[in-house]
């Protein structure tokens, strides 16, 4: 998990430092935090004769898949209470 959180966290200060818009930097932060499991599980099956050994890259795409998620509902819905304060205005 810190693995991804990393990812998010780092695609989004990296984005922000650039001076991307908003919506840029919440997509490079997923982007960059959800390309990590998917290597390792490709890594893990060439270089290892063992299928075991892709197991825990595997298990850290499920997570990684359940933060990616999360993390896009919770900005959608910040994004919605934004917007509807927006039209109140």
């Amino acid at each position: 998990m810190l693995l991804h959180f990393t990812g998010f966290f780092v695609g989004n200060i990296s984005a922000t430092i650039c001076r991307f818009r908003e919506a840029e930097r919440r997509a490079i932060s997923i982007e960059v935090g959800m390309q990590n499991s998917s290597l390792g599980v490709v890594l893990a099956t060439t270089h290892f004769s063992s299928p075991v050994v892709a197991l825990p890259p595997a298990m850290s795409a499920v997570i990684m898949n359940i933060m990616g998620s999360s993390l896009g509902f919770f900005w959608r819905q910040i994004s919605g209470s934004k917007q509807e304060l927006e039209d109140q205005e």
